[in-house]
């Protein structure tokens, strides 16, 4: 009797992230046909992704090392530094066999509020890898 192996309930894939993921590595390219370029955050990155049991996340990632700023506030080109180095967002998350999904309630970008941001994600024990594996990949380990 062949039968097919029985597909996670969703229920199940969201008891599996919750925790604290610290980000380890974050690599880009322009398209698949393109080298990849690591470490797009610093060596080591900076970042954490939370996912709580109650269906909230929050996303931080941080240029590392941080901008240097010569006076505060910063001259604009600085703020600009400043800016494009950082990645916060919040809200509640949904999850499935394919994506993670926040549906954004607040962020450094505001023009990410009120949006969906999904992100095809794989998950192995305390390895979580998101992104597209085509244009980026986003590694991260489970804090214990």
């Amino acid at each position: 009797m062949n039968s097919k192996p029985k597909k996670p309930s969703l229920k199940s894939l969201q008891k599996q992230l919750v925790g604290t993921w610290r980000l380890i590595s974050a690599e880009d390219r322009a398209s698949a046909n393109d080298p990849w370029i690591p470490y797009t955050f610093g060596n080591p990155p900076s970042g954490y992704f939370i996912y709580d049991a109650t269906g909230h996340a929050s996303i931080q990632i941080m240029t590392t090392p941080p901008v240097a700023i010569s006076s505060d506030p910063p001259p604009a080109e600085e703020a600009l530094a400043i800016y494009n180095g950082y990645i916060a967002y919040y809200g509640t998350y949904t999850v499935d066999a394919a994506n993670i999904t926040v549906q954004v309630e607040g962020a450094w970008d505001p023009t990410q509020v009120g949006s969906p941001q999904a992100r095809p994600y794989e998950l192995n024990g305390d390895t979580l890898i998101i992104g597209d594996q085509v244009t980026y990949i986003r590694t991260l380990t489970r804090v214990k």
